[in-house]
């Protein structure tokens, strides 16, 4: 931006003197202010600093242009040498926060913006090469967003025309969706923003009116740590003081929390709960106002101004998921990115990203809590999971991401090896933020007094030591702040040695290093589980093919996952692996004494997940290296001169049946849904045929199925099959219907999604197809139970119908036919009703269809019915096979006599015949 103002600065300098009429710059600057910034001199309001900025860029853009543009700098006295360059200094940072008053893009539309906009004759042009290379490779997503915000604001004032390669516009309308959709679909203009020196804006212009949240910020400009304080509050959620003083992201001494609570109190942006022990504070409307509208993920202030500038530019302005609250997501409606290619997208730890980032979803209405039931809702209880799913590959392996809520801690990452991904979990499970967000010295206690059994007759350090065996953890360490530096300061070492033995060949050193991994790992487990925490670790791998193949691979993992399980276990307060399976004498003579009950076994403080293109496949792999380990207990129990309780790890088949099944019965309960068990049963048949990652019908991926149903109760508070199957149809063509081609996947989605029949054109142009394409699939999308063929004003269109509904529409004669014909489908007439129907209009078409009765209405003999039911008819002698889409019980009864058997009928079904 300097450099552009520079070059920019002759035109200004004549724009200004062939606008004045004077000589005198302060008389002159005023009449130019008078014009740009009209409110500049009112006498009822204060200036903002964009305002202010703005002014004195004004100021000295005309004292240049009046005083200084014909001199010789070495012909000026110092005092003019020095005055000369401190105004070509204001002229030049005007706008990029390092102005007169540090004003930002606020001060760049009032000042040169405006004044080439309401004083130049013709929008001057300015062409802006963007570096394909730069924005690919860039990793603070808030550098491109300040970048595009200050692009759009120039093209307020110039007429701005962007060069970019198609990559980088793909890129760009990937990564900025709305900013993209505004400034680059500008085709009919040559990429180029539209031509006139006085354009009617798109939002309101820009004044220094104070909104309450705005005013309440006011003198927090110089204090970061009342923003970072107030930046990591929730609305919903109070934090006690002693949680805010161990919190990294705040990072305040104890005695200042105090201080900066009662600023904040008092300014009404937080509310202080005094009543218990322990003061707590939360946001308050307006605090969360404040936070949600004029703080940044840097916890920086926005101006109003700016505010209105990202609201219409582009999405949430941050980059860092680990860094910004989940309040803050979804502001933004618009095309969202997909889960996979969000998660997928990393960062780069070296330049700025962070190893363990919270799991805050993309921009597009992904709550947080949302994503967390995507993951945690496909763990089948304890044991490990396998799931067939196709997730992109990390950018970077290295990171790691963290998810919770109040009971339930959910860490993902991608397989990287037996030692790296050790290390990640541990890195992940006592990482600061952990820390700091969920075992915090509330949950945990001063002393750990929190996660003690007091009626257990032992002090919390001997039942933490010597029960859950948590390692380093002496008699130094029994309070949480001394813990807290001991636990971090042995896990920052751990990686230090993870970093130089990954790819090393001393199998000693590896082997000490995984060991000390498998202690931490255990006494990370063990401390959640002690917090009444649960937790669920999910490990990607992109490429479980190469596994398969590679019999070293392949072992890898089964060896991973046969020594670490087991030392997630739990019996009451006592570690599972010290029960079962440890040998070393020093270890077990530091046991609390155990009383074990008959027929009990071992619990795990930790789910596993692990999700890949063919995971399944693995299944008895893993389940033989399980039984291998579990064998070798210990030598005593193993004889039978020492009871202890069995361990039982289960390796379940995500994908089957009664897996989805459970997925459903889930989020039915979660969202007090109340589906028939016949529903529901549809329900699962309906995901395994939509979500396989085959063609058969045996089995679904769990993670489309909950954004599916998910999707659908955001639209109805008891969706039916047919509305999940049209959520359904949002998702990416290769996650949906894999047993058509993906033509014919994009033409059934098309339809589903559609508001009304659709016609060849208008299939192929929202499907994004050929003609070609079109024609060569349209037979296999036609065969599908739900597409029906209508009549629109004599035309022949395509709609879907909801099986459950009773047939609607009339059918057009047809010609008895003989098992050798070739089937058809038939052809239903689309009815314009007379009168408004009370539908919606999206889906009014829909509703019209469901109450429109037939023309001839066929009662069946009762024993016919009877052997009807919502699959398919059985049938007996005489009866062809054919499926109705619903039962004839259900269909309007008539006077009409029963039809002898000695006539032929045909029964309309929907799109389907019956004949007798």
């Amino acid at each position: 931006m300097p450099e552009l103002l520079a070059t920019l600065r002759p035109h200004s300098e004549q724009t200004i003197r062939r606008y004045t009429t004077t000589d005198d710059p302060w008389q002159a600057s005023s009449a130019i202010l008078s014009t740009t910034l009209p409110e500049w001199n009112t006498t009822t309001d204060t200036w903002g600093d964009d305002t202010a900025e703005a002014v004195a860029y004004t100021r000295a853009m005309t004292s240049l242009a009046l005083i200084y543009t014909d001199g010789d700098p070495d012909t000026l006295s110092s005092y003019h040498r020095r005055r000369d360059a401190d105004l070509t200094d204001t002229v030049e940072s005007v706008g990029t926060g390092r102005g007169p008053v540090n004003g930002n893009l606020g001060a760049l539309m009032k000042g040169p913006v405006a004044l080439h906009r309401e004083l130049d004759d013709h929008s001057q042009t300015l062409t802006l090469l963007l570096d394909g290379e730069s924005w690919t490779e860039l990793t603070d997503r808030r550098t491109g967003v300040r970048a595009l915000a200050a692009i759009a604001v120039l093209g307020d004032g110039f007429d701005v025309r962007v060069v970019a390669s198609p990559a980088l516009q793909r890129e760009l309308a990937r990564r900025y969706p709305r900013w993209s959709e505004i400034h680059l679909g500008l085709t009919g203009d040559r990429d180029r923003s539209r031509d006139g020196s006085h354009r009617t804006r798109s939002y309101p212009a820009a004044t220094d009116d104070t909104h309450p949240a705005w005013a309440a910020l006011d003198g927090l400009a110089t204090t970061p740590g009342k923003r970072r304080l107030l930046g990591n509050l929730d609305a919903d959620r109070r934090r006690s003081y002693r949680d805010i003083e161990q919190d990294h992201a705040i990072d305040l001494e104890a005695g200042t929390i105090s201080r900066y609570v009662l600023d904040l109190e008092t300014r009404g942006l937080v509310t202080v709960d005094r009543r218990g022990q322990q003061n707590t504070v939360r946001l308050s409307t307006l605090g969360d106002t404040a936070v949600e509208r004029f703080l940044d993920a840097d916890h920086e202030l926005v101006h109003p101004d700016q505010c209105r500038l990202d609201g219409r530019l582009t999405d949430t302005p941050h980059a860092f998921t680990s860094t910004v609250s989940s309040r803050r997501e979804g502001r933004t409606a618009g095309t969202p990115t997909t889960i996979d290619e969000w998660i997928a997208t990393t960062g780069d730890p070296d330049n700025g990203a962070d190893y363990v980032q919270w799991l805050t979803g993309p921009d597009g209405g992904f709550s947080p809590q949302s994503l967390h039931r995507r993951f945690t809702t496909t763990a089948c209880g304890t044991g490990i999971t396998l799931v067939d799913d196709q997730p992109h590959a990390f950018d970077d392996g290295r990171v790691a991401y963290l998810s919770h809520t109040d009971d339930e801690t959910l860490v993902i990452l991608q397989w990287g090896g037996p030692l790296p991904t050790l290390g990640r979990l541990a890195s992940a499970l006592l990482s600061d933020k952990a820390l700091s967000t969920i075992l915090t010295p509330s949950r945990l206690g001063r002393a750990f007094e929190a996660v003690h059994d007091t009626d257990f007759g032992h002090d919390a350090p001997r039942v933490l030591r010597r029960g859950h065996q948590l390692g380093w953890y002496s008699d130094d360490e029994t309070t949480y702040e001394a813990w807290r530096d001991r636990i971090t300061t042995v896990r920052d070492r751990l990686l230090t040695r993870l970093a130089e033995l990954t790819t090393s060949d001393d199998t000693a050193a590896r082997s000490d290093l995984f060991e000390d991994l498998h202690g931490f790992v255990a006494t990370a487990t063990h401390l959640y589980h002690a917090a009444g925490v649960d937790l669920t670790t999910t490990i990607r791998l992109p490429d479980t093919d190469a596994l398969a193949r590679n019999t070293t691979q392949r072992n890898d993992l089964c060896t991973f996952l046969a020594k670490t399980v087991p030392k997630q276990s739990v019996y009451g307060v006592h570690s599972g692996y010290r029960m079962l399976f440890e040998e070393r004498p020093e270890k077990l003579c530091r046991r609390l004494p155990t009383k074990i009950e008959s027929d009990t076994q071992l619990d795990l403080t930790m789910s596993w997940v692990l999700a890949g293109p063919t995971v399944t496949a693995l299944h008895d792999a893993i389940s033989t290296a399980l039984s291998e380990e579990l064998t070798t207990v210990r030598k005593a129990i193993a004889e039978g001169t020492e009871h202890a309780p069995t361990l039982e790890i289960p390796v379940r088949d995500g994908t089957t049946y009664p897996a989805i099944r459970r997925v459903i019965d889930e989020v039915a309960m979660t969202h007090d849904v109340q589906w028939t068990p016949r529903e529901r049963q549809r329900l699962v048949r309906l995901c395994l045929r939509s979500f396989g990652l085959s063609d058969t019908t045996d089995s679904a991926c769990p993670y489309d199925v909950v954004v599916s149903l998910r999707r659908a109760l955001n639209e109805s508070q008891t969706p039916t099959p047919a509305d999940v199957e049209r959520a359904a149809a949002t998702l990416p063509a290769t996650r949906f219907r894999p047993d058509l081609t993906p033509t014919a996947t994009k033409l059934y989605a098309t339809l589903l999604q559609a508001d009304q029949p659709l016609g060849r054109s208008e299939l192929i142009e929202r499907a994004d197809i050929s003609a070609s394409s079109y024609d060569r699939r349209l037979n296999d999308v036609r065969a599908l139970d739900r597409v029906t063929a209508v009549h629109v004003d004599g035309h022949r269109r395509w709609t879907t119908e909801d099986p459950t509904a009773p047939p609607v529409a009339s059918t057009l004669p047809v010609c008895a036919r003989t098992d050798h014909d070739q089937t058809s489908t038939p052809l239903l007439t689309h009815r314009h009703p007379t009168r408004r129907t009370p539908a919606s209009e999206g889906h009014a078409w829909r509703w019209r269809l469901r109450h429109q009765k037939f023309r001839h209405t066929v009662c069946l003999p009762l024993d016919t019915t009877r052997m009807l039911d919502d699959q398919s008819i059985h049938p007996r002698p005489g009866l062809s096979r054919g499926r109705p889409t619903s039962h004839p019980s259900t269909a309007p009864a008539t006077d009409h006599p029963v039809v002898p058997d000695s006539h032929q009928t045909t029964l309309p079904t929907g799109n389907r015949e019956v004949t007798e």
